[in-house]
């Protein structure tokens, strides 16, 4: 009986054969700890976008990921339709935005005096600074935006819509170099639907209400953020799907409100609407409670996974394995550039 549990060896890694992250990353298959995990959501992803049926693929973003330097992955993924929705943290769509307008971010560290830091209006994420008057002038700008859509879209719209304006902002008014690797113009330009279910937790939300509070103050229209909206144009796109892969960057909201999606299908009466395929990137752990650290299996006894699906976690910073994943699977799939894109109307359905 002990044979069953001793079939496999652990195979060393062969440094001198590695040519490719692929290499290395098909060697963690064999290695153990967060090596072969981070293997598994290759071989997951991999699953995902080799599967005939080419299911939806959710792509959830949290954490600061912009600042850290995550933009043009996420674009790329988008780029070569490796993502088809976006479901973001309104602070990752902010520090783009702020990017896309010709603004950056600075190479800081940690150990540093931050009441100076304060006095000289500079930001800090970690070990990553940002400059405050810029982003006060970028708060401006959506401001504008946001007192334009008011006249515009005087019913209210989703923060799918506000997002798709905000795309088309950004190829106006960014200049060409800026803009190029934007997250938030390149998904407007493809036609990816980006939805941020708490962007007034964000300084996009802040400056939202800044028009808001300006627009009431002078008795003109305010823009109405209806993120009920939201849930149902998220919800259309999910029914729509044959099948749908998740990918979960951190947890937080945008994990949640994508894996809610199976649980809505189950409330219209669509049963067994759990998603196919789905791998996360996360440092948080299972044992204290949070949605964060929930695992797939977890999430199966709320319908959100289905039974049968594949899926994997690994428990790493994001800035490391994602580029990481990525790499691989690019080398490790052929035809992505030629990749079927989906179109989603939200008020019928899918193409």
């Amino acid at each position: 009986m002990a044979g069953r549990y001793l079939e496999r060896e652990i195979t060393h890694i062969d440094l001198t054969k590695v040519a490719k992250v692929s290499d290395i990353l098909t060697g963690f298959q064999e290695t153990s700890y967060q090596s072969r995990t981070l293997a598994q959501c290759v071989e997951v992803y991999k699953a995902m976008l080799e599967d005939p049926e080419r299911p939806t693929i959710f792509f959830g973003l949290a954490g600061a990921m912009v600042p850290a330097g995550m933009k043009k992955v996420v674009s790329l993924l988008a780029e070569r339709r490796m993502l088809d929705v976006l479901v973001s943290t309104g602070a990752n769509m902010y520090h783009d935005t702020v990017e896309a307008l010709g603004y950056h971010h600075y190479i800081g560290r940690p150990d540093i005096d931050d009441i100076q830091l304060y006095k000289h209006g500079i930001d800090r994420i970690y070990d990553t600074f940002g400059n405050e008057k810029e982003y006060r002038a970028v708060d401006r700008r959506v401001e504008k935006l946001a007192d334009k859509l008011a006249e515009l879209e005087t019913k209210g719209i989703s923060s799918r819509c506000f997002m798709e304006h905000l795309g088309r902002f950004i190829d106006k008014e960014g200049a060409e170099e800026d803009k190029q690797d934007s997250i938030v113009w390149n998904c407007w330009k493809l036609g990816v639907p980006i939805f941020v279910p708490a962007i007034c937790d964000s300084s996009l939300g802040l400056a939202v209400t800044q028009h808001r509070f300006h627009a009431l103050e002078e008795k003109r229209q305010v823009l109405v953020l209806d993120q009920i909206a939201d849930n149902i144009e998220i919800f259309t796109i999910k029914k729509a799907s044959e099948k749908t892969g998740v990918i979960y960057i951190g947890g937080g909201v945008p994990k949640n409100y994508i894996q809610q999606t199976a649980y809505l299908q189950d409330m219209f009466g669509i049963p067994d609407s759990g998603h196919d395929y789905g791998f996360q990137i996360t440092t948080d752990r299972p044992e204290w409670g949070g949605l964060s650290g929930c695992t797939f299996r977890e999430g199966m006894s709320w319908g959100k996974e289905r039974k049968g699906g594949r899926y994997a976690a690994c428990y790493c910073d994001a800035t490391i394995a994602l580029p990481l994943i990525v790499k691989g699977v690019l080398e490790l799939c052929d035809g992505l550039e030629n990749r079927k894109a989906l179109t989603f109307d939200l008020d019928h359905g899918m193409g």
